[in-house]
């Protein structure tokens, strides 16, 4: 009998409440594959336990400025701005006598076909290691940029040049949106807001005095078509950050002048058979009844390369940035725009085209100052919590 109240004692005195208390390290005696199943009894924690490495809260892509890596950036971004300027110049001339957007869009992509296949041909640069896998990574892309291509394009053919730039100026804060979205990163709130004087420094200088947006025109189809663009564009470019790894670029000769290379390949199949249906009957029709139909289809074919052109030059500057801060530079590249329709569309230069541009830059500067500042912030530590159990609990 005293033998099994002693039992029963020490049974109940085995047995007490469990409750939570943080755990910060672990004595190397026990080897758990987690800390929430480990066995091991809480009367061994040492005195002073050992701290787990800290976690980052929010993570900032790190960008080292060195002169091997921040030369031909700016060389690809002069290059970027200066194929845009030419490209928006001559697709608006060509829109205005030929008034279908989607065929047109089709024709610039596939014109580009034409200048890296004979690279690839005659070796002056190396093609790519393609396989199914490979394409089918492709594919989803392919859809977003050339159903942001057409959207931009049409959105030009609705409505002005600038107004289309002034929607897509909004395209550094559209980015970071989708940057959270897909991957929950953002960058601390000061950061962000460095993004105003970059989108409204751009909206300001593209505005002519005068003009007034009533509800309609934000509501119409060039703007809408706009907006949409910019999306596309941005899931696009995140997506295409992703295959541009150390390992993807070794395996598939995966440049950035060649992922953009098969990137349009993909493109151009995928809006052949919506762009033939929509309007290619009627876009056949009109280039027959043009008065020189080749000297036409030269025209459109220089501004596909001019419009290939451009685009290399961005995934260049992609693979050198993280994709919100190739938004950055993709939004100050709408400035070069105004300043080519000031030098070939005869657009005088005003005093708001030079506040805004100014203010536009200044914003970049501030953005540029503020991740630096961000990324050297020590990371903040994070309290892990797990289940332990109180003294006298753990049983063999």
């Amino acid at each position: 009998m005293r033998c099994s109240l002693a039992l029963l004692a020490s049974t109940a005195a085995w047995q007490l409440p469990r409750r939570r208390v943080p755990v910060l390290g672990r004595p190397a005696l026990y080897k758990s594959t987690h800390p929430a199943l480990s066995t091991q009894p809480s009367w061994l924690v040492p005195a002073k336990p050992a701290r787990a490495a800290p976690l980052r809260a929010v993570s900032i892509d790190e960008e080292q400025q060195t002169m091997a890596r921040v030369a031909p950036l700016l060389g690809f971004l002069g290059l970027w701005y200066a194929f845009n300027a030419a490209f928006n110049v001559q697709n608006k001339v060509i829109l205005n006598k030929f008034p279908y957007p989607w065929a047109a869009s089709w024709f610039q992509l596939a014109s580009g076909i034409l200048f890296f296949v004979p690279a690839w041909l005659t070796k002056l640069r190396s093609p790519p290691n393609v396989d199914t896998k490979l394409i089918l990574r492709f594919l989803p892309i392919a859809a977003l940029h050339c159903g942001g291509h057409g959207l931009q394009v049409s959105s030009m053919g609705a409505g002005s040049v600038f107004f289309t730039h002034v929607i897509k100026a909004t395209e550094p804060v559209v980015g970071m949106l989708v940057l959270l979205a897909f991957t929950g990163k953002i960058a601390p709130w000061w950061v962000n807001a460095c993004l105003a004087p970059i989108v409204g420094g751009v909206v300001y200088a593209g505005i002519k005095p005068g003009t007034a947006f009533g509800m309609g025109d934000l509501l119409g189809y060039a703007s809408v078509a706009a907006l949409a663009s910019t999306v596309a564009f941005s899931i696009a470019k995140l997506l295409a950050k992703s295959l541009m790894t150390k390992e993807t670029k070794k395996k598939h000769n995966l440049t950035p002048a060649n992922n953009y290379a098969v990137l349009t390949v993909c493109s151009t199949l995928v809006l052949l058979l919506p762009s033939a249906l929509g309007e290619g009957p009627a876009a056949l029709a009109a280039i027959k009844a043009m008065p020189n139909p080749a000297a036409f289809m030269r025209q459109l074919v220089g501004c596909g390369f001019l419009y290939y052109g451009y685009n290399e030059m961005g995934f260049r500057v992609l693979d050198l940035l993280s994709p919100v801060s190739a938004a950055v530079a993709n939004s100050l590249k709408r400035v070069a725009v105004l300043l080519a329709a000031v030098i070939f569309l005869g657009e005088k230069v005003s005093s708001r085209k030079i506040i805004g541009s100014s203010v536009a830059m200044a914003g970049v500067l501030l953005y540029s100052l503020a991740k630096t500042k961000a990324a050297k912030l020590p990371p903040k530590p994070v309290k892990i919590v797990v289940d332990a159990e109180e003294p006298g609990t753990w049983q063999p």
